[in-house]
């Protein structure tokens, strides 16, 4: 397969800001992501564009001149643990959880 272009699709997301940003000036984001699919696209000519399509996990920072600003992913804690474990895994685990709750509850705060 030939590779024509590699390609990064980040999902809008929301990112909850601690302060002001200013509209007149640049702005800069360093941001978490996580790449959760990887497809490729036919180009009709014999060659591919390889797409990395990747969501927002963690937090970021927001930058503008000398000031940063941080910010947060608006992604509740269930949402961010069905990104880190997968589909799969995070719905075998919540059936476990819901199933067996004393157990499960104790075991997690023998981890904390």
């Amino acid at each position: 397969m030939d590779i024509d272009k590699y390609k990064l699709k980040v999902t809008c997301q929301t990112i909850e800001l601690e302060g002001e940003l200013d509209r007149e000036l640049r702005t800069y984001i360093l941001a978490e992501y996580e790449i959760y699919e990887v497809a490729t696209q036919d180009n009709q000519d014999g060659t591919f564009n390889m797409v990395y399509k990747s969501k927002l996990v963690g937090s970021s920072e927001v930058k503008q001149g000398d000031k940063t600003v941080k910010g947060k992913s608006k992604r509740s804690v269930s949402q961010k643990a069905r990104i880190l474990l997968g589909d799969k895994d995070y719905e075998q685990i919540m059936s476990v959880i819901i199933d067996h709750p004393e157990e499960a509850v104790r075991l997690l705060k023998e981890l904390i």
